[in-house]
């Protein structure tokens, strides 16, 4: 009898646990994470994403790639975020957008009252004074990020 109860108990646990899909305080954490005004880890990314946004798209360029089925980040609608892997040598979480670079900037800019500054180079490059950096894509999608390097001081 005590083999029956364990097998039926067994019976009524889940399988596997679908992703419950973009919680309220998804937006707010992650724009403190991709302005660089919050303290994250890659590790805590990763299950928070995993939680809430389900399996990885991709594993590709060193980060874990999720859909963000269009969470609000910045006044932008985001097509995927992303996370290192944990060989990686940097710190990082990200989001890419559909939108040019110019679009996603001024959105941005306006509803969290952040300025990016152009950055030189060959393509379109912003920084903020916190360290939050958007890049225009020749497919004119952005992403928008947050990286630190790992410096051996950080898990």
């Amino acid at each position: 009898m005590p083999r029956l109860i364990a097998f039926i108990s067994l019976l009524a646990l889940p399988l596997a646990v679908p992703a419950k899909g973009v919680p309220a305080h998804f937006g707010d954490q992650m724009e403190a994470a991709l302005t660089c005004r919050s303290e994250f880890s890659p590790l805590y990314w990763q299950d928070y994403f995993k939680q809430h946004l389900g399996t990885p798209l991709r594993t590709w360029g060193e980060a874990e790639w999720f859909d963000s089925q269009g969470a609000q980040l910045g006044g932008n609608s985001s097509k995927e975020v992303f996370v290192n892997v944990a060989s990686s040598g940097a710190l990082m979480v990200g989001a890419l957008f559909t939108s040019k670079v110019d679009v996603v900037k001024r959105n941005i800019e306006q509803r969290l009252s952040i300025t990016f500054e152009p950055v030189p180079g060959p393509y379109p490059r912003y920084l903020t004074r916190f360290g939050s950096v958007l890049v225009g894509l020749s497919n004119d999608h952005t992403k928008w990020y947050c990286a630190r390097w790992h410096l051996g001081n950080r898990p």
